[in-house]
């Protein structure tokens, strides 16, 4: 089936008891995941698609409220309102509250971990996929927002609601990534003016590091080498496939015969044992 033109999906979303707007809400069709947006302080979203075919759902979460979903027909722009409810409490995990469970990690509950990640993965990985619009950088992005986060878990104040520090801290790794990706190309050609009106051409460093910093990386590599050695051969060797041989998830986990998510799970618990490791030892890496 051909594209269909792009459509416009608009609305608000608000708590279907009180009225009250819902901000932070994620919004996206069931049929691809990728493209979403987020509701503002007002509930507003606005999503454009190109749909490939003519029947989808559109589907709402927000964090504390039950899903919603609503079919829609993509024949033409949508204005709606999607009225979330509140999850109701029960005696299963959801029902734990986030301070509850951030406390439970610190006393050294590892579920504990696994339930704060289960509640916010989502929301954090369509929050960097919309900032950095790569699915590979976004799933490693996702992973180390949550891995800089229980490793700073303790620094976690009540004062301030856990899915807005959450939040905080994968959008500012997030700004850390995108600066250092970026880069800025001149023209070694590029001729200037000097004060005496004259046309000058630039000079420019080499980028290409002296003996004393090619050793100083060398012995620092070897270093990290030292501390990867120290892991288990399965998350050892996974390290090594993903940052030492730049190989994608999917040829990670046609090489080492496993289902993909099993191959994000343990490289996310990979990097935390090195993480943990690092920390340990006295030398700064």
């Amino acid at each position: 089936m051909d594209a269909f033109d792009t459509i416009f999906i608009r609305g608000t979303v608000v708590d279907a008891k009180t009225g009250e707007p819902i901000q932070g809400a994620n919004v996206y069709l069931k049929s691809d995941r990728t493209n979403s947006a987020f509701s503002n302080v007002h509930g507003y979203f606005s999503l454009s698609v190109e749909p490939l075919q003519l029947n989808d759902i559109l589907v709402v979460t927000a964090a504390g409220y039950e899903r919603f979903t609503d079919p829609v027909t993509l024949n033409h722009n949508l204005n709606l309102q999607s009225e979330l409810f509140k999850r109701r409490e029960s005696k299963d995990d959801r029902s734990e509250s986030d301070v509850q469970l951030v406390q439970n990690a610190l006393a050294g509950d590892q579920r504990a971990y696994g339930r704060l990640m289960a509640r916010y993965r989502d929301s954090i990985y369509f929050i960097i996929q919309k900032m950095v619009n790569n699915r590979e950088d976004t799933d490693d992005l996702t992973m180390e927002a949550f891995g800089k986060a229980f490793q700073n878990l303790h620094k976690y104040s009540t004062d301030y609601a856990f899915s807005t520090w959450l939040y905080r801290i994968a959008i500012n790794n997030c700004i850390d990534f995108i600066r250092k990706k970026r880069i800025e190309t001149l023209s070694l050609d590029e001729e200037t003016n000097d004060e005496e009106g004259n046309s000058t051409t630039k000079d420019y460093e080499s980028d290409m590091p002296d003996p004393e910093e090619s050793y100083i990386k060398k012995q620092r590599i070897l270093r990290i080498r030292s501390v990867i050695d120290r892991l288990n051969p399965k998350y050892r060797r996974l390290i090594e496939l993903r940052h030492l041989e730049e190989k994608s998830y999917e040829e990670i986990a046609e090489e080492m015969d496993l289902p993909l998510g099993t191959v994000k799970a343990q490289l996310f618990r990979a990097k935390e044992l090195l993480l943990n490791i690092m920390n340990n030892t006295k030398e700064r890496y």
